[in-house]
């Protein structure tokens, strides 16, 4: 019985801290000056931010400006400065590309299209495999695989299969796009055959040997065909490819951890401050402006830098504004290839990207039961007033579509901190990469809390006596164990 008061001290403290730290957040973050951020990132005169324009350059600037009014340290790739420059390249779709196997001949922007490749020509025998994973039992040096695709949306473990295949010796890769697919082959055709960017040096992709295509097989006979021809061969002639360089930046500052252990460790903070530009319609509003998608979470990155500016937790922090999410989490692959502190040492990956909200009295967790911090997230939340969701749409792949996956795949655990998405209906599809993604249609009382959230939360992660890791048998464990060399 005398444990009772005892107890009951120790929550109050804990009450009182956790209130006098919101306070302290509330203190930090002005809601005018917030709102300024974002309305400066979403304006009109920035032109939708997208990759390799002068607006995101300017975009770029301003933030690294906040990060340095902040008082976070630099991490650019010139000394003082906060940009890392990622080198990207626009591509755009072969003028004419014939694949001919089995006798028949694909052709480009009809039912073919290509996604790495260079422009010549070449013969090779084929390897049919039923499946990516069954590479190890084949003879590929010098082959073109053919397989059945999937799933097109994509997902990290595709790039990884890919890699293994360039490695094994095959020198392309032809997936089957068969009937049955969610997506239709015309919106695959409008989407991938048009100018597209990769990262990269343009001399770099030209030594990039694995060329990588989808055919369309309407007829679904294809399979079949293979099964039967074990020995057949393909011609491939592609041309008229052109490439541009592009201008792209992350934007990066550190704030230094004050245990004196705890410190190794970074947490990364991260955003894209990229969206999709302009996009020309006679007589309609033809700005795309991303408010939700994601002038929200660049703005929720430049409160973070000027929080932990003034009161840094026990591990260290780095806050990154990345470049390129809407052409392929371009900017966070490239800073996982190249990180400005050792992946090992970082220890979780917070990512802040939105598509939208369906509720203003919670916030979504991409994903819940992937790693050991819900409980924190879930406490976070719940001292500004908000309640949790997990993944609620899980047939839209939402993990592995944002920037949180370039660090899962290589191990670091990493979840998507993103406003209410109970479904995917019309209070998303309304505003989601359209024009009417306005700052002026956004409900700034929940947005207020969500940023409360989303830097309350990283400090609790930032002080937590435990370490983050991901949960056992998550699909990214075992790259976690290679990073962190753990048995």
């Amino acid at each position: 019985m005398k444990a009772y008061p005892t107890l009951l001290l120790l929550t109050i403290a804990v009450v009182n801290s956790s209130n006098a730290q919101i306070e302290r957040i509330n203190q930090t973050i002005k809601p005018l000056e917030a709102e300024s951020h974002l309305r400066f990132l979403t304006a009109d005169e920035l032109r939708g931010r997208n990759t390799g324009t002068t607006e995101l350059l300017i975009a770029g600037r301003y933030i690294a400006e906040q990060f340095r009014r902040s008082g976070l340290a630099p991490l650019g790739d010139v000394e003082g400065d906060y940009l890392q420059r990622v080198p990207l390249h626009n591509v755009t779709p072969p003028k004419g590309a014939t694949v001919s196997m089995l006798g028949k001949e694909f052709r480009a922007g009809d039912d073919m299209v290509m996604l790495t490749g260079v422009n010549g020509a070449a013969e090779a025998p084929l390897a049919f495999l039923a499946d990516l994973q069954d590479y190890a039992s084949v003879d590929l040096k010098g082959k073109v695989v053919v397989t059945v695709l999937r799933d097109p949306r994509g997902s990290a473990s595709d790039a990884q299969q890919i890699k293994l295949l360039e490695e094994a010796g095959a020198v392309g890769l032809i997936q089957i796009f068969g009937p049955g697919q969610r997506i239709p082959w015309q919106l695959i055709l409008n989407y991938l055959n048009r100018e597209r960017m990769n990262v990269g040096e343009i001399e770099e992709e030209e030594d990039q040997g694995l060329l990588h295509l989808w055919v369309h097989d309407s007829a679904n006979v294809l399979v079949q065909q293979l099964k039967d021809n074990p020995d057949a061969a393909v011609s491939i002639h592609i041309k008229g490819i052109q490439k541009t360089s592009v201008k792209a930046y992350n934007v990066i500052g550190r704030v230094e951890g004050t245990d004196p252990e705890l410190k190794k460790e970074h947490i990364v903070m991260c955003a894209h401050y990229d969206h999709v530009g302009v996009q020309a319609g006679e007589g309609q509003d033809s700005i795309y402006n991303g408010t939700r998608d994601n002038g929200i979470g660049t703005t929720g990155l430049i409160n973070a830098a000027k929080y932990f500016g003034k009161y840094p937790p026990r591990r260290s922090v780095i806050i990154i504004a990345l470049t390129g999410e809407e052409k392929g989490l371009l900017g966070s692959q490239y800073y996982v290839n190249n990180p400005k502190v050792p992946l090992e040492e970082t220890v979780f990956a917070f990512n802040i990207d939105n598509s939208g909200y369906t509720d203003t009295d919670v916030v979504t967790l991409l994903d819940t039961n992937r790693t050991n911090i819900d409980q924190l997230v879930y406490q976070a939340a719940a001292e500004v007033g908000l309640g949790v969701i997990g993944d609620r749409i899980p047939n839209q792949n939402y993990y592995e579509r944002s920037d949180q996956v370039s660090f899962a795949a290589k191990g670091v655990p990493a979840v998507n901190f993103k406003m209410a998405m109970a479904a995917f209906d019309e209070r998303i599809s309304e505003y989601y990469h359209q024009p009417s993604d306005e700052f002026h249609t956004v409900d700034l009382d929940y947005i207020h809390k969500y940023w409360k959230a989303y830097i309350r939360a990283a400090e609790l992660i930032g002080n937590w006596n435990q370490r983050p890791y991901w949960v056992e048998g998550d699909k990214f464990e075992p790259a976690g164990k290679e990073l962190y060399n753990r048995k």
